[in-house]
């Protein structure tokens, strides 16, 4: 296959666009695709009138690479006249918009996006840090401009790191598909706001469960945009447990240290112990944590507590789920132990969200796992300085979006 065949290949154009030549630059490090228009007239690109050729712009953009040398295609783009909209650059079919690369060119980039980190494809693709966040970043307007405005009725609602120093965003995940739709700075009220004004009142109206943990800003958000909101809210099992055992933690720390004093060292390097499930841990371990809640006070008084919470989440009738859950506050009132008072002085203030949890049988797990994700994300890309990067690549590989150029064309892509 010589130059000028494989140019045809990687091209495949029609009239009146055609390739006049293909050769490789003076110093021989790169393929250069000349291209040209023959039509007089050409379609305007806001309204496709066919239109007077005006004059041309020159203009270049990198393709695929052909036998290991860099392919770029070089064109004269006319400009027409538009009767409406006046001087204007027509599209050409084999790259979208003002991109520099051929949307094939791109696709080849976001499908190695999708499987590896940034800085990886950069070097794959010898580009530069910012032109592959560049492409990510045009492939995730995309895709959030096709997204359709469907009607979601389950949404998770949770808060991920961006950096240290308690440097959040915001992630609204659709529960039943388990894709992002929206991705806000910081966790504070406005960061919530936002994702409901850009869904509107109408498909605001149409959801009926909003799963999250007990954070204040996410709660007073919802309950200035969704109706009926403390009978669609569902704190999380997962951070009622995760509440529960910092308290476990914090009162076997304070009852080993004052067992260490006199010459006790029994509570000393059993944390993992306290905060698994009993039943979760293997024999010779399980015989462990049982000695030792038959041997320690307070300690074993909580981590009794803690797991008896975790067995009351599944009740069918709401009524039946609220005498138990108020039952046990009473008793873990009457332990009279401050840290563990305080958490359930929560779960009381908090109580209709943890029983629409149970009756609706709703986690927040969907939203967990997306977060997880988004951290692993995070680690592979040795972390993000750029928020606005930061959201793309959540939207990019979390979102559910069609990534691909409009251009995306040709059966030997």
């Amino acid at each position: 296959m010589d130059l000028m065949e494989a140019a045809q290949r990687a091209l495949s154009l029609d009239e009146p666009w055609k390739i006049e030549g293909a050769t490789f630059t003076d110093d021989e490090s790169a393929v250069e695709i000349e291209v040209s228009y023959s039509a007089s007239r050409g379609p305007c690109p806001e309204c496709s009138a066919s239109s007077k050729k005006h004059d041309s712009v020159t203009r270049r953009w990198r393709h695929l690479d052909m036998w290991d040398y860099q392919t770029w295609v070089v064109c004269r783009v006319p400009r027409v006249k538009c009767e409406e909209h006046g001087v204007r650059r027509i599209e050409v079919p084999w790259a979208d918009g003002w991109a520099r690369f051929t949307s094939r060119f791109e696709c080849t980039v976001i499908d190695w996006l999708k499987e590896a980190s940034m800085l990886a494809v950069a070097k794959q693709m010898g580009l530069s840090w910012d032109e592959v966040a560049g492409i990510q970043e045009r492939a995730v307007k995309r895709g959030l401009a096709r997204r359709k405005e469907a009607h979601v009725s389950r949404i998770g609602v949770d808060e991920t790191s961006f950096q240290k120093r308690h440097e959040y965003v915001t992630i609204v995940t659709d529960l039943d598909e388990s894709r992002v739709l929206y991705v806000a700075d910081g966790r504070g009220k406005a960061s919530l706001n936002g994702f409901f004004e850009e869904l509107g009142a109408e498909r605001t109206s149409s959801i009926d469960v909003i799963a999250m943990d007990m954070h204040g800003p996410f709660i007073y958000s919802a309950a200035d945009y969704v109706s009926d909101v403390t009978d669609k809210i569902c704190f999380d099992r997962f951070h009622v447990a995760e509440m529960l055992g910092r308290v476990v933690d914090q009162v076997r720390r304070a009852e080993s240290k004052r067992l260490v004093a006199e010459g006790d060292n029994s509570l000393k390097g059993t944390r993992f112990l306290w905060l698994k499930t009993a039943k979760d841990l293997p024999r010779k371990l399980r015989r462990e944590l049982m000695s030792l809640v038959a041997s320690a006070t307070k300690v074993a008084d909580v981590w009794a507590i803690k797991e008896a919470a975790s067995k009351l989440w599944h009740y069918k009738s709401r009524a039946w789920a609220q005498k138990a859950w108020i039952q046990l506050c009473k008793m873990a009132f009457q332990l009279r132990i401050p840290a563990l008072d305080r958490a359930f002085d929560t779960i009381l203030n908090h109580l209709y969200g943890i029983l629409n949890a149970i009756t609706l049988s709703t986690s927040n797990a969907a939203s967990e796992s997306v977060n997880s994700r988004v951290q692993a994300l995070k680690k592979r890309a040795n972390g993000y300085c750029n928020r606005a990067r930061f959201r793309d690549a959540i939207y990019f590989h979390f979102g559910g979006l069609d990534l691909y150029p409009t251009r995306a064309f040709h059966s030997n892509s």
